[in-house]
């Protein structure tokens, strides 16, 4: 048996009573089944590699070294170690009040990894180069700043008046639902992509953004099928585009060229700390940079000046 799929055989007797314990504190805060039912399959994952080496499934033995051994060798791509992980490091500071995976050093570096961002001529040249249902999304993103899960939770019954209800992020039973007002350079969008071969659904109550399955039910299209339509159009013009670089050019332009200020911004988009906003969603200026730069100089040729 591969190495990689041996630990897999160890299912028997993986005590599980601290997990359920921390989950039930989970839903009586809000968290949803399916969402919690996830967090369980993680973290018992977490558990099978653990036996698998002989070491303790008690969160509250667990020590550094395991978790480097789990970033290690759990057998799952990147992004999905790092679900698997914080799952077990939020089970961990629920029993311990430590958050050993912090510790571990290994999910809390996001700063050191590139962020994806695009400029105005790189937007201008994909929004170009788009057909009717492709437009639809690079308008949600750089003019609202949606989030793919939230374009994609869109039924043409949310869009009111010429206001979007977004049913975005959060741990109610439908999330956190914000009313924000829809630019005309969107709502035209839409009304072109509603009347296009693009959008195949006629009720109501069906969702902006849809496909077919195998046997021609409509349903809301999948999150995977945004990212890689973008992504599509985006090497057919010669650029690396994603949902979210659109959501950090929304973001990039509102704090640079309508010099919006930053709770506004963290408002707008949607976030519990603005922290988050500056950090990961606004991009490094070259012009800025250069003003700065600028400005220091005259300062600090001032205050040498001024002493002479």
């Amino acid at each position: 048996m591969h190495r990689n799929n041996a630990y897999m055989n160890q299912h028997m007797n993986i005590p599980m009573g601290q997990v359920d314990e921390w989950l039930d504190h989970l839903r009586n805060h809000g968290r949803k089944d399916n969402t919690l039912a996830t967090y369980r399959n993680n973290i018992r994952q977490c558990f099978y590699l653990l036996r698998f080496h002989g070491l303790p499934t008690d969160v509250r033995l667990l020590q550094v070294e395991h978790i480097v051994l789990l970033w290690r060798e759990l057998p799952v791509k990147e992004g999905v170690k790092r679900s698997y992980l914080r799952n077990l490091s939020g089970l961990v500071e629920y029993h311990t009040g430590v958050d050993i995976v912090k510790k571990a050093n290994l999910l809390y570096n996001r700063e050191c990894h590139d962020r994806l961002f695009i400029d105005k001529a790189e937007f201008k040249l994909a929004f170009s180069a788009a057909n009717e249902y492709q437009k639809v999304i690079l308008c949600l993103g750089a003019y609202m700043g949606l989030r793919r899960a939230e374009m994609a939770n869109i039924r043409d019954g949310d869009i009111r008046n010429n206001i979007l209800t977004i049913h975005g992020k959060g741990h109610g039973v439908d999330g956190m639902v914000t009313n924000l007002r829809i630019p005309p350079r969107v709502l035209e969008a839409i009304e072109v992509y509603r009347a296009s071969k693009y959008k195949q659904g006629e009720r109501a109550d069906d969702y902006l953004l849809q496909c077919r399955s195998w046997n021609g039910t409509l349903h809301r299209v999948h999150l995977n099928k945004i990212s890689d339509t973008v992504a599509r159009l985006g090497r057919s013009v010669g650029i690396s585009l994603t949902t979210h670089s659109l959501r950090r050019f929304y973001a990039t332009t509102l704090y640079y060229d309508a010099n919006c200020d930053l709770q506004t911004m963290r408002k707008l988009m949607r976030h519990a700390d603005v922290a988050t906003t500056l950090k990961c969603y606004v991009n490094a200026n070259d012009r800025e940079e250069r003003k700065a730069s600028d400005t220091l100089m005259i300062l600090i040729d001032e205050l040498i000046d001024c002493g002479e």
